[in-house]
């Protein structure tokens, strides 16, 4: 393996574990960068908590189906090995040398969940160092792409970060961006009949402005990509969700915590875990 950090994939013996391989290679691939893929035995699981199975385990039949993958892909700048311990836990500390982490949002094994993988979730509640891509069974890497990466923006600093990694990889890959931020008009709001333009809407003026204050530093050093904004009075779970059916990744801001605690993850990305049809990028800004 060479010297540069390399791209950190979590593998685990299921199809998301592959599809996921697939996502970090062709990551890898983008930035010259090699592939590190880890299978993490749990150690809970090995003193006796899963099947007979799964304790007689000793990754060799996940790392086989691994390198077969790699070699349909054509890839060989690569290292995989087998580590031991809580899955989560071990993929964040190895993420700390590596460039990316990507995980699968379901596995099979002993983290699997009913809807979504345990792993990618406390992943995602703790990764502050490095992008963390979560890839859904409903990504297919032999589809064409759309050529379109949506960024959630909601103003503060974490979004900032999103868009610096939305607008490297669509200057490097020539898609485009779509900025959105979405809002949820409450009740409460005054009536439409009060205000003294009945056909105006006061909260997307307020998401322009937003937009157009986040966007323009990112626009300015990128001139090449196309970039789109729209604001939309909605969930932004939902709003995102929606646009994710179009869209090679979507990517959003996290909230950077040390604390082991899925409780810590920000509700916007823990909500795209479960309803976007297509990867999820969660760009987390350190703290200091």
């Amino acid at each position: 393996m060479s010297a540069e950090l390399p791209v950190l994939v979590g593998i685990d013996g299921s199809r998301d574990g592959l599809i996921a391989l697939a996502w970090a290679t062709a990551y890898a691939e983008l930035h010259q960068a090699p592939l590190h893929a880890v299978y993490v035995l749990d150690n809970e699981r090995e003193a006796g908590g899963g099947p007979p199975s799964m304790r007689s385990d000793d990754g060799t039949e996940v790392l086989g189906d691994a390198l077969d993958e790699l070699g349909r892909l054509g890839f060989r700048d690569a290292s995989l090995e087998v580590r031991h311990g809580h899955p989560a836990q071990v993929l964040l500390e190895l993420a700390e040398q590596s460039i990316a982490l990507v995980v699968g949002r379901r596995g099979m094994g002993g983290f699997a969940e009913l809807v979504l993988g345990s792993t990618s979730q406390t992943c995602t509640a703790l990764a502050t160092e490095v992008p963390l891509i979560i890839v859904p069974d409903t990504w297919d890497p032999a589809e064409p792409p759309h050529q379109r990466i949506v960024v959630g923006i909601d103003g503060s600093v974490d979004s900032q970060d999103a868009l610096r990694f939305a607008f490297e990889l669509a200057a490097a890959t020539g898609a485009e961006i779509l900025g959105v931020h979405a809002i949820e008009v409450r009740q409460t709001y005054p009536d439409p009949n009060n205000w003294f333009d009945p056909a105006r809407q006061p909260w997307i003026e307020t998401s322009d402005e937003l937009l157009t204050q986040a966007l323009e530093g990112w626009t300015a050093k990128y001139p090449d990509v196309t970039v789109q904004h729209r604001g939309v009075a909605d969930h932004p779970v939902l709003v995102l969700a929606r646009e994710s059916q179009d869209a090679d990744l979507v990517v959003v801001g996290g909230l950077g915590r040390t604390a082991f605690s899925e409780l810590r993850m920000g509700s916007v990305a823990r909500g795209l875990l479960h309803h976007s049809h297509c990867p999820v990028a969660v760009v987390h800004h350190p703290e200091p």
